[in-house]
C-alpha cells in the first residue's frame, strides 16, 4: 500500500497572524508585494495551510529584501547627494 506522506502540522492561529502582519507591513514599509503574498496566505490558510506557510515565508523574505535595497540605495543617495554639496567646499576652500 501507499500512503501519503502527512502534511506537516501548521499552527493556522500564528500563521493568520503572521499574514496579517505581513500584509499590513507590506503596506505600509515593504510595497504592494510583500502584502500580496500575505493576503495569499490569508485566503489559502484554510484549504492549503503548507502552501499558506510557504507564501508568509517569501513574503517576508521579499520584504526583507526589498528593505535592504531600499536602504541601500537610500544610502547611496545620501552620499552622492551629499558629495555634491560638499564639493564647492573642497574645491574652493
Amino acid at each position: 500500500m501507499n500512503y501519503q506522506n502527512p502534511a506537516p502540522f501548521v499552527d493556522k492561529d500564528a500563521l493568520r497572524t503572521n499574514a496579517i502582519i505581513l500584509t499590513v507591513v507590506g503596506f505600509l514599509c515593504g510595497g504592494t508585494i510583500p502584502a500580496i503574498f500575505g493576503i495569499i496566505a490569508l485566503v489559502q490558510l484554510d484549504t492549503n495551510p503548507a502552501s499558506a506557510q510557504s507564501m508568509a515565508k517569501v513574503g517576508w523574505i521579499i520584504f526583507w529584501v526589498l528593505l535592504a535595497v531600499g536602504i541601500l540605495f537610500a544610502v547611496l543617495w545620501l552620499l552622492l547627494f551629499g558629495g555634491m554639496m560638499a564639493l564647492p567646499f573642497l574645491v574652493n576652500p
